[in-house]
């Protein structure tokens, strides 16, 4: 029998059996972690308010023929300033999704995890959430080794210095030049700044990713892509997409994702697309 603890992120909770609980957890010492609560849906006291998604606890378990057994939790962090602002906690639930369907189970990655907890962080004080999502939405992509190079144009090889508009297609990670975008083709168009901060993240620290600032047309499309690029790598419906789509119509993103299991082209809206004078 192995015993263990851990700070972890809660992602996730269902019921399990006649009383206990299934509960997911991100963890710097083990990834995506699943552990059985015994009797948590029965007692009032051992597991109160522990595991609510998003909340930053202390883990004590136990390993037994091949299951987790939760044997106490401890709330760390509970986040409730960001709990407390519906556009601060779907941008919260929304990055736990992705990590949700990202991270490998079981595999030691503390980057992530301190990622996903300065977000959260972030979350809580910062007053533009959407901004804090797409940079904690990058720098996940490059520390799980998927960000495409986006330095010059697939087909010509032109450099990024040479023209101001760009575009991106998400699933297949191409940047194409004006003369090569293609109407129709589930493209989003990205400016030579947002291409030029992309580049810039890869080599500063994580924790001065938070002070790199973006046009605020850019944000729109640049979220659009992201969403679009992890549902085709994880190849699961993204729910969080739908209710803040709901919530926030103005972000425009639910109708943008690509619906890849029906093998269906992407339709962006206009509004998604750089203009251009192709």
């Amino acid at each position: 029998m192995n015993r263990f603890e851990t700070e972890a992120i809660v992602l996730s909770t269902c019921d399990h059996g006649e009383s206990d609980r299934l509960v997911t957890f991100h963890a710097a010492e083990c990834g995506r972690l699943r552990g059985i609560a015994k009797g948590a849906r029965r007692s009032r006291k051992r597991f109160a308010n522990v595991f609510e998604p998003c909340s930053l606890v202390r883990l004590e378990c136990r390993q037994k023929n091949s299951y987790t057994w939760i044997e106490a939790c401890n709330l760390v962090e509970p986040y409730l300033p960001m709990r407390a602002d519906i556009e601060k906690w779907a941008c919260a639930a929304l990055f736990s999704e992705i990590v949700l369907g990202m991270v490998p189970e079981g595999e030691p990655h503390p980057a992530p995890f301190f990622l996903h907890k300065q977000t959260l962080d972030r979350l809580e004080r910062d007053k533009d959430p959407r901004h804090v999502l797409l940079l904690a939405l990058l720098r996940f992509q490059l520390l799980m080794g998927y960000m495409p190079a986006l330095d010059q144009c697939e087909i010509c090889r032109r450099a990024l210095k040479t023209d101001r508009n760009w575009f991106w297609q998400p699933a297949r990670g191409k940047l194409v030049c004006t003369d090569h975008f293609c109407h129709d083709s589930g493209y989003v168009g990205l400016d030579t700044g947002t291409l030029a901060l992309i580049h810039y993240m890869r080599t500063i620290p994580m924790e001065k990713t938070w002070r790199l600032r973006m046009r605020q047309d850019m944000k729109a499309p640049l979220l659009t892509g992201l969403l679009h690029w992890f549902r085709h790598h994880t190849g699961k419906e993204i729910k969080s997409v739908g209710v803040i789509d709901q919530i926030f119509p103005d972000w425009g993103i639910a109708s943008s994702i690509i619906d890849n299991h029906n093998g269906k082209p992407s339709t962006f809206p206009n509004q998604m697309l750089m203009r251009s004078n192709i």
